[in-house]
């Protein structure tokens, strides 16, 4: 099961800079933290959410106090990441002030990588993703198995096709297609990691006519094809990475 983990720090007078794998959510506790990565440039406030996605490299300072949540790449669905890397930063209003202070709490207590935590996260990250919900995108998660069309979810939104296409690729931060693509995707992994359902069976339930164009849909997003990923997820179930297995010598 993936952890989440949480480190409170301060950096005065440092700028520091680094990648990794997980994700981080950022929480400012006194005066602000400083983040820029890949063109974006922020300046966060304690009433203000940051997050920085898997893989990046960022530079960040903390003159303050700051908590950072590290998250599993696993957890954010690839279709969420457009639109939460083109966000990055949201304001906590009155609805999410409760849940903010749950989380600090939770993060600064004992249990690190908790349950808790792990709930009180997804619970953040669902009211964070809604906010992006333009109908358009609903339509699209909801109807990701049928034939869409551009002038469908142009209709949505009061647009002309030829003005939709470059408006959602301005807000969402990709192609209508593109889009549909990684949602069929996400849907797809889901499918796959707790079903037993033959390729073609999943291709079809997430929209793809043959194995072949839903393997090489799946392959451009997750770098690896569908069999290869069951496989990975069985493998991450059963606590078995042959990779980390111990090598057995001959006498």
């Amino acid at each position: 099961m993936s952890v989440i983990s949480g480190r409170s720090f301060s950096l005065p007078g440092q700028i520091q800079s680094h990648t990794h794998p997980h994700a981080h959510i950022i929480l400012p506790v006194t005066q602000y933290f400083y983040i820029r990565f890949e063109g974006h440039e922020h300046y966060l406030l304690p009433n203000q959410i940051g997050f920085v996605p898997p893989g990046v490299l960022h530079y960040y300072g903390c003159p303050g106090e700051a908590l950072t949540l590290n998250i599993p790449a696993e957890m954010i669905k690839t279709s969420d990441l457009v639109f939460l890397m083109e966000k990055c930063v949201w304001e906590i209003d009155e609805k999410l002030s409760p849940l903010i202070s749950l989380i600090k709490q939770e993060a600064a207590g004992i249990a690190q990588g908790s349950n808790s935590l792990r709930y009180l996260f997804y619970y953040l990250y669902d009211k964070l993703v809604e906010q992006g919900r333009l109908p358009s995108l609903r339509y699209i998660e909801e109807n990701y198995a049928s034939d869409i069309t551009i002038r469908e979810l142009a209709d949505l939104e009061n647009y002309n096709v030829s003005y939709y296409t470059e408006w959602f690729k301005k807000n969402v931060g990709c192609l209508p297609s593109e889009y549909l693509r990684m949602v069929r995707i996400d849907k797809a992994k889901e499918i796959l990691s707790t079903t037993r359902y033959r390729i073609i069976d999943v291709a079809v339930q997430v929209g793809y006519c043959n194995s072949s164009s839903f393997t090489r849909a799946f392959r451009e997003v997750e770098g690896i094809t569908p069999n290869q990923y069951r496989k990975k997820m069985k493998e991450t179930r059963d606590g078995i990475h042959t990779s980390q297995m111990p090598r057995v010598e001959k006498e």
